[in-house]
């Protein structure tokens, strides 16, 4: 994991992400925090996984 990325807010988007969700969700969901931290949290993510993406532009998690 990145030094950047902050692992706690890292696993919040991994559950948000674990159905179909639109990434302005992902933002409300996480409000709390600062923007700049959620983004490099989801640069992570996209790291670490390849993210899928239904008809309607949700990303989610890949099926195992």
């Amino acid at each position: 994991m990145s030094k950047d990325a902050d692992a706690a807010l890292v696993e919040r988007i991994e559950n948000c992400l674990r159905q179909p969700v639109y990434f302005r969700d992902i933002l409300d969901a996480l409000r709390d925090r600062p923007y700049r931290a959620v983004l490099r949290a989801w640069s992570e993510i996209r790291m670490q996984h390849a993210l899928e993406r239904d008809d309607f532009g949700r990303y989610s998690l890949p099926k195992r």
